[in-house]
């Protein structure tokens, strides 16, 4: 595959100072993983709170809920960004072997499940934030905080199959 090989090319520097490096190969793993830890960690947090109260009928505490989950998104989002670009790191780091690794691609497709259902959690807070009572918008925001955690999980276990392949 040409455009493989170019790419290949592009990244041999960086490959070769990467895998000459254990140091750069130990902090980059290392700043992968807690930025996972971080944002999976906070948004497992949030997704708690929505999930440990059924359906309250209050509409200060879904408000509440809501913020929660609201001021959660921005450090997630940071973290993810963290996760990503280390992956990214990673991935050039030994781009040969890894471009037709079944588990870094059912990763990627995990993440981006993942930033899919934040956006439409996101879209499901902001709507409970401007109508409390809307128990269409909660029910929905309960489905993405089961979603959040399973693709959460899910991805740890993909991190894992690949690491070992």
């Amino acid at each position: 595959m040409p455009l493989l090989d170019a790419m290949i090319a592009a990244v041999e520097p960086w490959s070769t100072f990467y895998g000459n490096s254990t140091t750069i190969s130990i902090a980059v793993t290392a700043v992968h993983l807690g930025a996972m830890m971080v944002g999976g960690g906070l948004a497992i947090a949030a997704d708690r709170s929505v999930l440990r109260n059924s359906f309250p009928t209050d509409v200060a505490q879904r408000r509440t809920i809501a913020d929660t989950v609201g001021d959660a998104h921005k450090p997630v989002l940071i973290a993810l960004g963290i996760s990503a670009l280390t992956g990214v790191l990673q991935l050039t780091a030994d781009l040969e072997a890894l471009a037709t690794n079944k588990a870094l691609w059912v990763k990627a497709g995990l993440l981006l499940a993942l930033c899919v259902n934040g956006l439409l959690m996101l879209r499901n807070e902001r709507s409970l934030r401007r109508d409390p009572a809307n128990g269409a918008a909660f029910g929905s925001l309960r489905v993405r905080a089961m979603s959040s955690a399973v693709l959460w999980f899910a991805i740890v276990l993909a991190g894992v199959v690949l690491q070992q392949g």
